[in-house]
């Protein structure tokens, strides 16, 4: 099946020993999210060779053929050297192959599961040496890329006889058993996300609006829209609900399209590195990727500040009531130690009308300040297909929904990228022009940003990237911070 291979096998090379005494992957080989992290590995995939396919492609059958072969390939003393709950330590391999399960998606779960599985084995049990020969040898059978989603069980209620329910039920834990101990890789490769993000995975296009049809395009437009997102799809406006219905789209219209704009003249999609802003816009209550209950929305009033030196990044938020008052902090600390390292980071939460401050590790890294433009830190750099950054068009909003300047008009570059829509000044008169204006989540943010002071913002405010004496530390990464606004960076 894989052509000849040694019977023997291959000595050890010192690169396998060193890989496999690495507990932590390098930065090359990590995503912040499981649908990132399968893209990104199935690109070092098909560097090594051309045999490469969609998991889809396969059958579980297949499959568990292609790992039972590759486990009979494995290298024991490679093997060895995984500490006991080392995630590419080998499952047993069964002797007969696992019952295909009578529905369709369970199918589909076990044939994703088997997909990692057959990763993990020819990337982490054979010695170098026989997986390149066994990828070099001709007429060689596919070999499987890792799956870009991730399934999650969910327990049916009702419908069924007893009988067939207890039955159904028991396949369904039975084959989700399996593919949750399949997909370790997950676990080390998303990297320091927490779990209630990992799986990123965007859910399908709104429905067509029955009373307007397009609406639902203003509303919430991503890079699986068929035709591709237009230029003032995507951006929305002030919410009150999660359907097409339940907004007020900003008002909008195209004046360049991307051939009349040359990339040259395009403003790139970049926060400055250090500055602060006033932001007013919105935000859904709690910000979802793919939501399992409706939301709820509420204004948005703060004063944003950024501070990336030296490798650091930095950025904090001190919100206020619709009268001015402060109401909460969240101060968002990384030094470029963590980010090498591949931790988030801190942050930290004060509420001053309770006394209260809490630090904690963040949710994930500190945003990027290029994130809508040449990202060095995007490890992804997809095409814009696959959710990677696309330039929509150049647009005028007339007003911009800026609650605090109603008959405010700009002229915007209109940046996507995955769900968020970026709009960066583009008036040549205009005294920001180059910086942002308005980012935009279907099921996130929309923030609008106004008065922007560039430069460090610590000499109009000198404590604003300290953390309160007294503050409350509950994870390890805080503590580098505690006591100092310069510590690690």
């Amino acid at each position: 099946m894989f052509g000849l291979i040694a019977a023997a096998y291959a000595l050890l090379s010192d690169a396998d020993v060193r890989r496999a005494q690495r507990r932590r992957p390098g930065s090359q080989f990590v995503a912040s999210t499981v649908h990132g992290m399968g893209h990104l590995l199935n690109r070092h995939l098909r560097r090594m060779s051309e045999r490469f396919e969609e998991c889809d492609a396969f059958d579980a059958e297949t499959l568990w053929s292609l790992r039972r072969r590759l486990a009979e390939l494995a290298d024991p003393e490679l093997i060895a050297i995984y500490p006991h709950g080392d995630g590419r330590s080998p499952r047993r391999v069964n002797g007969t192959a696992a019952q295909r399960p009578a529905d369709a998606t369970l199918h589909a779960v076990q044939r994703d599961g088997l997909c990692h599985e057959v990763v993990l084995a020819l990337v982490h049990h054979l010695a170098e040496e026989t997986r390149a020969s066994l990828l070099a040898s001709g007429g060689g059978s596919a070999l499987p890329l890792l799956p870009t989603r991730h399934h999650e069980e969910h327990h049916e209620e009702g419908g069924e006889e007893e009988g067939t329910a207890a039955a159904a039920e028991g396949e369904r834990s039975r084959v989700f058993s399996e593919y949750r101990s399949q997909v370790s890789c997950q676990q080390c490769h998303t990297g320091a996300v927490a779990a209630a993000w990992r799986d990123a995975t965007l859910p399908p296009p709104l429905p067509v609006d029955p009373v307007e049809p397009g609406r639902e395009r203003l509303r919430s437009c991503d890079y699986q829209a068929d035709p591709p997102c237009g230029a003032c799809d995507g951006l929305g406006g002030p919410r009150w609900g999660d359907t097409s219905e339940d907004v007020s789209p900003v008002r909008c219209e195209a004046v360049a399209s991307p051939t009349q704009v040359p990339p040259s003249a395009r403003l790139p999609g970049q926060y400055p590195r250090q500055g602060r802003a006033s932001v007013n816009g919105g935000t859904r209550s709690p910000v979802a990727v793919r939501p399992d209950q409706p939301g709820s929305y509420a204004p948005m009033h703060a004063t944003l500040y950024l501070g990336w030196s030296r490798g650091a990044a930095r950025q904090r938020y001190d919100f206020r009531s619709g009268k001015g008052a402060r109401t909460a902090s969240q101060i968002y600390l990384q030094s470029g130690a963590q980010q090498r390292r591949n931790e988030s980071g801190a942050m930290v939460t004060v509420v001053p009308a309770k006394g209260e401050c809490v630090c904690d590790t963040a949710i994930a890294g500190n945003m990027h300040i290029d994130s809508f433009a040449a990202d060095a830190l995007d490890p992804l750099q997809l095409p814009p297909e696959e959710g990677g950054l696309a330039y929509l068009d150049r647009v005028r909003l007339s007003p911009i929904d800026d609650p605090s300047a109603p008959n405010r008009t700009v002229l915007a570059d209109h940046w996507l990228k995955w769900a968020f829509h970026f709009l960066v000044d583009a008036d040549p008169a205009s005294p920001s022009r180059g910086l942002p204006l308005r980012l935009y989540g279907h099921l996130g943010v929309r923030q609008i940003f106004s008065n922007w002071r560039v430069g460090d913002p610590t000499k109009e405010k000198p404590d604003v990237w300290r953390v309160p004496a007294g503050c409350k530390v509950l994870a390890e990464a805080c503590k580098e911070f505690v006591g100092s606004t310069e510590a690690a960076f």
